[in-house]
C-alpha cells in the first residue's frame, strides 16, 4: 500500500490491470435475446466497466429443452451471438490466445474467453471438438450436473453422485483437449470423474467456478483432497459466488473470502482465483415454475447481496483489504493467477 493512499484509491489501483472472472453464463442469455441488438452494451457493459473487468470466461451452456437434437446448433448460435455483440459494443473482444488476452488488457478492452460447460454440443462426435476449437472455444468442462456422453456431474448433495468415472468418449475428449490446447475444467464433474481427469492429464488443471465442501458440503463443490490435487499440478481454483453456504443468511462476502482463505491455506495463494458464476440476472428472468424446478432438481441458489453482478467486484477487493490480504496477493486473486494459466496453456 502506498503512503497516504485512500482505500478507494487502493481498490481502483488494484483493478487497473483488469479483473479476470473465469465463468459467466453470458452466451445463453445473448442467444435467448437474439432478436434484440446491442444486448451486451445495453445490459452488461456498464456493470463490466464499474467492476473493472478485464477478461470474462463466457460459458456455452445448453438447456435441457434443446437436447439432444439441437445441442451443436444452439452452441454455435451462442458463439455467433457473442462475436456479433462484442463487435457491436466496440469495447469487447473475443480472445483465442494468451497474446490476444494480453492485448485486450493492454488496450483496456474487455476480453471474452469462450468456454463450454458440458460437452452436450459435441454429442458423441470427437471431430466436433476441433470444430468448436476453430470457432474459439478454449476451455471445456465435461459435464454440468447431468450425465452426458463424457461422464457424470457432481450432484447438489453430500453423496449420491455416480460412482463411475469417465466414459471412453470422455477420456478421448480429455486427451484431445490437451492435444489441441483446450484447457480442461474440472468444475461440476463427479468425484470419480475428477480423479480420472487428474490421472489422464499432465498439464496444470483448473476448476473455473466452485467452492470448498468445508463450508458447503455438496458433491458439486470440491473437498480438501481435490483442492490439493489441483495445487499439486500448479492449477487454479476459481471461487464461486453462488454456493458459498447452504443457508441464505450465511451467504456473505465474508463467507466468500473464507473460501479463498481456505484454498490459499491448503495449496497457496498462487492457486486461487475468481469464477463468480453470476447467475442472479438469469434467475430473476425465470417464471416461478422454473425456479421451483431448479430447487427440486438441483438446489436453491443463495446470492450474496453485495456480490451479485460484475459491478460489485470492487466490494470483494474492499473485503480482501479488510481481511488483511496484501496488494500482491489481491492482484494474484484478481488476475495474476489466471494469467499464468492462460499464458502456459493457450
Amino acid at each position: 500500500m502506498k503512503a497516504n493512499e485512500s482505500i478507494e484509491a487502493r481498490v481502483d489501483r488494484l483493478h487497473t490491470g483488469g479483473v479476470i472472472d473465469m465463468h459467466f453464463d453470458l452466451p445463453m442469455d445473448l442467444y435467448e435475446k437474439r432478436a434484440q441488438s446491442n444486448v451486451l452494451a445495453k445490459e452488461f457493459l456498464l456493470e463490466f466497466e464499474a467492476g473493472g473487468m478485464g477478461v470474462i470466461g463466457a460459458a456455452i451452456y445448453i438447456e435441457d429443452k434443446y437436447l439432444p437434437e439441437r445441442g451443436a446448433q444452439v452452441a454455435l448460435d451462442q458463439i455467433s451471438r457473442l462475436y456479433t455483440e462484442a463487435e457491436q459494443s466496440k469495447r469487447c473482444v473475443v480472445c483465442r490466445s494468451f497474446q490476444e488476452v494480453q492485448r485486450a488488457l493492454d488496450s483496456k478492452k474487455i476480453g471474452f474467453l469462450i468456454t463450454m460447460e458440458g460437452i452436450e454440443p459435441l454429442g458423441g462426435d470427437l471431430d466436433l471438438l476441433r470444430a468448436f476449437y476453430e470457432a474459439g472455444v478454449r476451455e471445456i468442462g465435461l459435464t454440468h450436473a447431468r450425465t452426458n456422453a463424457a461422464g457424470h456431474g457432481g450432484i447438489f448433495a453430500a453423496s449420491g453422485s455416480s460412482p463411475e468415472g469417465l466414459t471412453p468418449f470422455g477420456r478421448d475428449v480429455v486427451r484431445e483437449c490437451e492435444r489441441l490446447g483446450v484447457i480442461v475444467d474440472l468444475a461440476h464433474i463427479n468425484p470419480a470423474g475428477f480423479k480420472e481427469i487428474v490421472d489422464l492429464t499432465t498439464k496444470p488443471l483448473i476448476v473455473s467456478h466452485t467452492n470448498s465442501r468445508k463450508f458447503y458440503d455438496v458433491e458439486r463443490n470440491i473437498n480438501d483432497e481435490q483442492i490439493k490435487m489441483i495445487g499439486q499440478r500448479r492449477g487454479v481454483i476459481g471461487i464461486n459466488a453462488v454456493l458459498v453456504s447452504p443457508k441464505q443468511e450465511q451467504s456473505t462476502l465474508d463467507c466468500y473470502v473464507d473460501h479463498i482463505e481456505h484454498v490459499a491455506n491448503l495449496i497457496g495463494i498462487d492457486c486461487v482465483g475468481i469464477g463468480f458464476d453470476f447467475f442472479e440476472f438469469i434467475y430473476r428472468q425465470w417464471p416461478e415454475e422454473k425456479k421451483k424446478w431448479l430447487a427440486e432438481k438441483l438446489t436453491t441458489p443463495h446470492f450474496i447481496p453485495d456480490l451479485t453482478n460484475h459491478a460489485h467486484a470492487k466490494n470483494l477487493t474492499y473485503k480482501l483489504i479488510e481481511r488483511g490480504f496484501s496488494d500482491a496477493d489481491i492482484e494474484k486473486i484478481l488476475r495474476g493467477n489466471w494469467l499464468r494459466i492462460l499464458k502456459e496453456l493457450l
